[in-house]
């Protein structure tokens, strides 16, 4: 862990020009996005949220004494950044009642520059932490865990069960990671809801992707499953182990699909030193807002069958999920996973300084590799 000084604006004009570099690869693969609108918007949602944490974080560091980042593994902020900025919000009224205006505050910061000849540093620094607070919006950040809300609710023509596409997303206390959740769930219960009709929409969505049902369809089953999302999405559990888990915690909820998106790891020349190799390459290029490197990965877990439940006087058993793990892949069985996929977003500058130095085969070789020049986007390189 480390506390940002000096590197701080280099470290927050990398990060914004990475968020700006997603935007373009959203606009890049906008087909892609129409064919899955559901998941990109859901998506987009927690990284908004993530973008306007950044946004607060930046204003706090032009008032605060330190910022602490993860420059050994993530790269991201750690997770007391995140519970210190969701406290900031919780506080945000009451501190606001013993603060000054903004145009007082500059009332002072003049008068202190000509009356009495000195800089106002004081001032500067109250006017930053009253900006920062004005920007401050709860709703918007990126919370520590961001409660499961449903895309969809429609029917198996199969199975004739309803079916719900979750999502939710936490921001992992130890990896200091963002991850975000995806999962596809059948009801068999007799509490299940109505699926609308042919022609009704089944998924409306306000604003920021959330459902009017306002978490899991099932009235009977939803706090148990906010508490379930809490207490199992974190980095260090494999995405078969949390679907067993649900698949067995919860007897008529089938979980047939389970995604999980890990931002990160971050890498910014100067900042971070968690690869010798990027950092070889980042260090060289002298435009913070062209030395950074993003990477992303999708993982998923899907069910390949059902084993039925069985029902007789001397007991029975619930149905059970039988998870497809692609044992031929060693990332996959060493994860627990169906299928990975790994990306890779980085400027031209930075692609071309590692090519200059013949490592950008070796640094992107397991990367879907993305590279952002301004606006545009040269993919699948």
């Amino acid at each position: 862990m480390a506390s940002l000084t000096g590197s701080t604006p280099g470290y927050f004009d990398a990060i914004g020009a990475a968020f700006t570099g997603l935007d373009a690869v959203a606009k890049a693969e906008a087909e892609q996005a129409k064919r899955n609108n559901l998941i990109y918007h859901a998506l987009y949602e927690h990284l908004t949220r993530l973008r306007h944490s950044f946004e607060c974080w930046e204003n706090q560091c032009r008032f605060a004494d330190s910022f602490k980042l993860d420059t050994e593994e993530s790269g991201f902020p750690t997770y007391h950044q995140v519970l210190n900025l969701q406290d900031s919000a919780n506080r945000r009224e009451e501190r606001l009642l013993d603060m000054d205006e903004p145009a007082d505050i500059r009332e002072q910061m003049i008068d202190q520059l000509l009356r009495y000849k000195q800089f106002p540093a004081r001032q500067q620094r109250q006017m930053a932490e009253r900006l920062f607070l004005d920007g401050l919006d709860g709703e918007r950040l990126y919370a520590p865990f961001t409660e499961p809300q449903a895309l969809r609710l429609s029917m198996n023509p199969r199975s004739k069960r309803p079916f719900y596409v979750m999502h939710w997303s936490v921001y992992d206390g130890r990896a200091n990671l963002p991850l975000i959740y995806f999962a596809v769930i059948e009801d068999s219960s007799e509490h299940a809801p109505a699926v609308p009709k042919q022609g009704q929409s089944g998924h409306r969505r306000n604003a920021f992707g959330q459902s009017p049902f306002g978490g899991l369809p099932n009235f009977h089953q939803r706090e148990q499953f906010r508490s379930f999302a809490q207490n199992h999405s974190s980095y260090s559990l494999n995405l078969t182990s949390i679907a067993t888990a649900m698949d067995r915690d919860f007897p008529e909820l089938h979980p047939k699909q389970l995604r999980r998106f890990i931002l990160g790891p971050f890498y910014a020349g100067g900042v971070t030193r968690h690869n010798a190799q990027v950092q070889s390459v980042l260090d060289e290029v002298t435009d913070p807002a062209d030395a950074w490197l993003l990477t992303w990965t999708m993982q998923e877990l899907y069910s390949k069958e059902e084993i039925p439940a069985k029902h007789g006087l001397w007991g029975g058993s619930p149905a059970k999920e039988v998870f497809f793990i692609d044992t031929g892949d060693v990332d996959c069985a060493a994860q627990g996973v169906s299928s990975i996929e790994r990306y890779a977003l980085v400027p031209h500058n930075a692609y071309q300084a590692a090519y200059a130095k013949g490592l950008a085969d070796e640094i992107f070789k397991d990367y879907q590799c993305y590279i952002a020049s301004g606006e545009h986007i040269l993919q699948n390189v």
